[in-house]
Order: structure tokens, then sequence, then C-alpha cells
């Protein structure tokens, strides 16, 4: 019999640790999806919002992807190399199997009827253009294709992560550093000027991410970069990795001839925090960024990033918009004490000339004095002995008409997790595995207009609904127990359905409560959910040991087995199940065995089993085993 403390502190123990832990798994099969016929390392996605198309860079190709509600049909777009120029590549020495490769690294709209696509074209980036609606490669009269010169839009290398965004047909790009190039932030693509970061601005960085930030003056729009800087030498004590964002303005054109004649004259970086400072446990890379933009109040927006630790584990962090615009306009240049001509602020966006020694000033000393810190100082979460790779989020408007933030957060064995964010706290609302193999997830891109993510790995990607509402159950309890904003019971139909867009709150007949598990709102349940079959009736040879499995459809429950409606035993969950295992150490009798779950006020019966023995008789210690593969075959 399971002492009631020993159940009391296994209930403690899961609160603990509930916000690390998914409370739903599905395994999610027969989704639209496209396989790769060779393992695509270096995979780059583009999908405009609200359409049913999807560009894939892949090596040699774009595929073009089209999706329907349960299949996707694609069309190749060829980009590859003619033999000279593979050839060529070959000769200057021993290189990377793909370096002499086209291996497709960019993709962006820089108007209504044209893509811009961008290769390493064998270590000499190329970009080609999409035209027609984006489906046919634009060639001049004679038929060749026509291109253009990728330096500084795509790298040379496919090991380098180039991170783009098109700003009303500009295209700003950012490429990692490596031992041949230093790397940097440019304006590479477009009608305004060409510029780049000043080599000495940059330690050896990794770019991420992107975003263009909207201010309510055009001219105050604001562009920003998230990227981690290595240091070249580092002690023992000392941190090899440096999170930063950097930002620079959409209207800036240079400097005058005198002072950074190509460069930003706005640029400035500032060092992200993640971690927790009084127990000295920092996450300093940045592994992937999104910001979630507040259209009609930016300074409400937040910015999520995935960090890395040196031991094995990633922290999701959120700052708050507001914050980083702040410190971008009111902090010091992190080393500059002298006078700055007519109290300009360096980095201010404006049309106006920016005096000389504003600019020096930017130029010797581009990061600002203060650090910004997350919403509350400290992660949503970490995962320990486990990775992020990729991070999305989505803004979800629930019943009550108040807004609620999602992330969805892939993994590095090719799950994703959908994660509620709400008044600073997180709670993982479950664990999708949409993949036939295990990879690790490259890229994800969301579309709230449609209510897709479309997520890929290097050998296959897939479209799934931000809505998986059926999957929570066929109950009232179960509906509003998943907490998940896109989701609520429509007590008309009475079914678990996606919320509509355009929700009537006054003619709402849907349940759903966000903020915490109350499933109090359903009228009428009972306060236990009856197991609604018959039991299970199993017959044992005396002497048998017994396995009863009881599936487990949350896992921040705590699950209990009772006998004849009394004692109470513990299990384990294992592999989706936790079961009853009946030997010398917990002994039992012929009876009714039953295996609940408790949640919050939410109890569910979930399995019922009658044993009944062939003598009677107490189980004694026996070497018959009754499998878990018999159990589930009965059910």
């Amino acid at each position: 019999m399971l002492n009631a403390q020993l159940l009391v502190l296994a209930h403690l123990l899961l609160l603990g640790s509930a916000e690390r832990i998914p409370r739903l798994k599905f395994t999610l099969k027969d989704l639209p999806r496209v396989e790769f016929e060779t393992l695509e390392k270096h995979t780059v996605q583009f999908h405009d919002e609200r359409s049913e198309t999807l560009y894939i860079g892949a090596t040699g190709t774009v595929l073009l992807v089209s999706f329907t509600e349960f299949n996707a049909s694609h069309t190749l777009i060829p980009l590859s190399l003619d033999d000279n120029a593979r050839e060529s590549c070959k000769s200057r020495g021993p290189l990377t199997q793909d370096f002499c490769e086209n291996v497709i690294t960019v993709i962006e709209r820089i108007n209504g009827s044209t893509l811009i696509v961008c290769g390493t074209h064998a270590g000499n980036p190329t970009c080609w253009f999409l035209r027609n609606n984006g489906t046919q490669l634009a060639s001049d009269n004679e038929g060749h294709g026509v291109t253009q010169d990728g330096k500084g839009i795509s790298p040379p290398s496919p090991i380098q992560r180039p991170i783009t965004i098109a700003v009303e047909g500009n295209l700003y790009s950012a490429i990692t550093s490596t031992g041949q190039s230093s790397g940097g932030i440019q304006r590479s693509y477009g009608r305004i000027k060409h510029m780049k970061t000043e080599d000495k601005w940059l330690q050896n960085p990794t770019f991420v991410g992107s975003a263009w930030i909207k201010g309510k003056d055009s001219s105050k729009d604001e562009i920003y970069f998230f990227f981690s800087e290595t240091e070249d030498s580092v002690g023992l004590d000392g941190e090899p990795y440096k999170s930063r964002i950097g930002r620079v303005c959409k209207v800036d054109e240079a400097g005058s001839k005198t002072a950074l004649q190509d460069s930003w004259t706005t640029f400035l970086k500032a060092r992200l925090i993640c971690g927790f400072p009084t127990e000295s446990r920092h996450f300093n890379k940045i592994e992937d960024a999104f910001v979630l933009l507040v259209d009609d109040d930016t300074k409400n927006s937040v910015v999520y990033g995935i960090f890395s630790s040196l031991w094995n584990s990633t922290a999701v962090c959120a700052y708050s918009q507001g914050d980083i615009d702040r410190a971008f306009k009111t902090s010091k240049l992190k080393g500059f004490t002298g006078n700055l001509a007519g109290n300009q602020r360096p980095g201010t966006c404006t049309t106006s000339n920016v005096h000389k020694n504003v600019l020096t000033a930017i130029r010797n000393h581009p990061e600002i004095e203060d650090p910004i810190y997350p919403i509350k100082r400290h992660p949503l979460y970490v995962m320990k002995h486990s990775s992020y790779t990729r991070i999305t989020a989505d803004r979800v408007k629930g019943v009550s008409q108040n807004f609620y933030h999602v992330l969805f957060l892939g993994t590095g064995n090719g799950k994703i997790h959908k994660v509620l964010h709400s008044n600073g706290k997180s709670f993982i609302i479950s664990e999708l595995s949409p993949f036939q193999t295990e990879a690790p997830i490259s890229a994800m891109t969301l579309d709230s207009g449609t209510g897709h993510l479309f997520v890929g790995t290097p050998l296959e990607t897939v479209r799934l609904p931000l809505a998986n509402c059926e999957g929570y159950g066929n109950t009232c309890k179960q509906c509003v127990a998943a907490r998940d904003p896109y989701c609520g019971w429509d007590t008309a139909k009475e079914k678990c359905a996606s919320i509509p867009r355009e929700l009537n709150v006054s003619d709402s007949e849907i349940l759903q409560n966000v903020e915490q598990l109350n499933v109090s709102i359903c009228d009428g349940a009972s306060d236990v959910e009856v197991f609604g079959e018959q039991p299970k009736e199993l017959t044992i040879n005396s002497g048998a040991y017994l396995y009863l499995p009881c599936p487990v459809k949350s896992y921040h429950a705590v699950y209990t087995w009772s006998y004849n409606q009394k004692d109470q035993f513990a299990c384990t969950i294992k592999d989706g199940s936790c079961p009853l295992i009946f030997n010398g150490e917990v002994p039992m009798s012929e009876g009714l065995f039953k295996c609940t779950a408790s949640e919050d006020g939410l109890k569910e019966e979930l399995a019922a089993y009658k044993v009944t023995l062939n003598d009677g008789n107490t189980l004694e210690h026996g070497v018959v085993v009754f499998g878990l593969a018999a159990i589930f075959s009965l059910m």
C-alpha cells in the first residue's frame, strides 16, 4: 500500500519541475510533407503570409512547395553549377564536400512580383531572380538567366549561416565571420546606398536573427540583428561568448568623405543577458531569436531568444521591446568620455547631417554601456540535457478577448514545444512529434493568417496546424485543461474546437480558461471523469507477475492505482504509460484495479481491470510474466 505522504511528495516534486515538462505529447501523422532526396544540411525557407506555398532552398535547387490539407506537391527550380565552375573550385585545394556546390542560402521577396535567391556558388556567391509570382527564373532577351554578384548577401561557404531581411525593396544582410572574412552587417541590395559595419565593431560574430522594427514615423524605423561574439583569447574564468543585439536605422545613408563614408552612422550594439546572475548560471551564446511584434504598440513587442550554456542546456529568455528601445536611446557609449557637438545623440535615426565628432564617437565606441536584461531578470525556463534550435511565436486572442503569446520551439531531435507565455510565466502546453525521422529542426516559419506552422529538418519539411484541438480529448474538462489559447470547448457542438479569429463574445458558446487550470467552468461535469468502458477482465494463473498499463494523458498529473476502490499504489511513468507492477514487494489479490490521474482539480479514470485468479488465492512468487503487449492487445 502506498503511503499517503509519498503521494504528496510525488505531487510536490512534479509541481516543481512542471514548467520544464510538456503537459501533453502528440505524434502527428498524415501531415502534408516533402522529403528530400539527399541530406540537406543547410536549408533556408521563405513563405508569404496567407499563402499555401513555401520556398525551400537546398543544394543546387529551390523547391517550390504547394500545400493542401493532406498533401504537398513540389516543383524544382534548378540553380546548379556548370562543370567548369565546380572543377575550378576543386582546384583550390582540400575543401568541405559541399563547398564546391551551389548551396542556396538566401530567399527574400524584394517586391510584389520578384524574389531574390542567392547561393554559395562554389565559393563565388551569386544571386538569381524569380519572377511571374516567384515561379520562373528571370532571363534576358537571349534567354540567359539574369544574375547578380552575391558577395555580401550570401556567404561563400555553406557552413556560414547568413541572416537577411528585406525592407521596402532593400536587402539587409549579416554574414557570420570565418578565418577568411570578418563578417558583418550590410545593406547589400536595393535602391539606396549600400553600406557595412566597420571590421573593428564586431568580434567574430555569429548571426542568428533579424527584425524590422517600425516606428510611428517611418523615418524612425530600425533593423535589428541578433548575434554572439567570441573573444580571441579567454582565460579560465572568462566568457567565451557574449550575446548581442545590434541595430541600424532604415534612413541611414552613411557618413561624409572624412568619416564613415561607406559605413553605418547609426550602428550601436548592446549586451543581452540571459541567466541567473545571483547563482552564477549564465547562458551566454544566443542560438536563435524572434521578435513578436505588436503592430499598434511597438513598445509592447517582445524579443524571444534561445541561449545555450557550456553545460549542455538551453534557456528561453524574453525581452521587452520598450526596455531595448530605452537602452539604445539613453545609455552612455561604453568607454566614451568626451563631449558631443550640440548634445547630438549617437545612433539617432535622422535624415539630417550627423556631426563629425558624433561619427567619431560611434566609430570608436559602438557598444552602449547598459546591458539588456530579460523580463523579470531571469529566463522563462531552462531545458536541461536538451537543446532548442529554432524559435517563433504568435499572438493569439482568447475567448476573454485578452491576447496571449504562444511560442513554438524546435528541438535538436525534431520535436516542437508549444509554450504559453502569460504574465511572465511559461507553461509547456504540448510536445509535438511531426517527423518520420529524428533530426535537428533547422527552419520554422509561422503563418497566423492561415493558422499553420512550416517546420524543416535536413531530411523533410512539414506543415502542421497551430491549433490541434481535437487531440485534447472529447470532454469539456479535457479541452479546458489544455490551456491552449487556440482552443476551447464548443458547448453547442460538444467538441474541442479552434477559436474563430473574429469571435463575437456576446454570442460565444465556447469555454476556455488559459491563465490557470480551472475546469469548474464546465457545467454539469462530475468531480471525476469516470472510465467510459467496462473493466477489462483478466484471468491470471496463480504465481504470475502482473503488469497493468495506464495511458499517460498529462505529464503534469499524479497517477495512482486503487484496489477495490480503497487501497492505493504508486506507479512510475515510462514510455507513455504508468503501469502497476505486482511482485513480491507489492502482492495483490483478485479484484478491481483502477488508474486515476489527478491534476489541480481535474481527476480522470484512465484504465480499469477486473483480475481473477485461477485458484482464487493471493499471487505468490512465480516465474510467469504477463507482458505489456498482451495487456495493450486487450485495450
